[in-house]
């Protein structure tokens, strides 16, 4: 059974630096620059496994099934995920990234701004501070987990490289 780790390890690293610079200018590019990182976004998590999965198939010259793809995917866009997590809060420690706290009160300025009334507000933050919590945090791994399991589940049926490889998932 070929290894699938330096597969994996290539799509952690380009999903993870990826991601990093969609933060970087998330928390840099104001209002306007919210739409472009929403559909970086939507790019990074299909680039991630979906090289993953290029890359096993095209260095082992196989053809997996869509399970494994989707297992590669999603590992590779959940381990992608930590080393963002990681990175980013030590970025934070370095002030190069503002604190949870900073990004807080910079949510809760558009807010205003944008004129909404105090409950609306108090009713958004509430929203905020949970999803930072660990109920939003396990709900951002299981939706890492379905959209990475995706990408390689697609990305598995579009790079057939030879003969079907069934060593089961990653």
């Amino acid at each position: 059974m070929p290894s699938k780790s330096s597969s994996i390890l290539l799509g952690v690293a380009v999903y993870a630096v990826f991601s990093l610079i969609i933060g970087f200018i998330a928390v840099n590019g104001g209002q306007a620059a919210q739409y472009l990182v929403s559909a970086l976004c939507c790019l990074a998590a299909l680039l991630g496994p979906a090289l993953t999965v290029w890359h096993y198939t095209s260095t082992n010259a196989i053809t997996v099934p869509a399970g494994t793809g989707a297992g590669l995917g999603a590992i590779t866009i959940l381990g992608g995920g930590l080393v963002n997590y990681v990175i980013s809060r030590v970025l934070q420690m370095l002030d190069v990234y503002p604190t949870d706290a900073e990004m807080a009160e910079r949510s809760r300025d558009q807010l205003i701004a944008q004129g909404l009334e105090p409950e609306a507000i108090e009713s958004a933050m509430t929203m905020t501070e949970m999803m930072q919590g660990p109920i939003g945090v396990a709900a951002t791994l299981v939706v890492l987990a379905v959209v990475g399991a995706l990408a390689g589940a697609v990305a598995a049926s579009v790079f057939k490289k030879g003969p079907v490889s069934d060593f089961g998932s990653a």
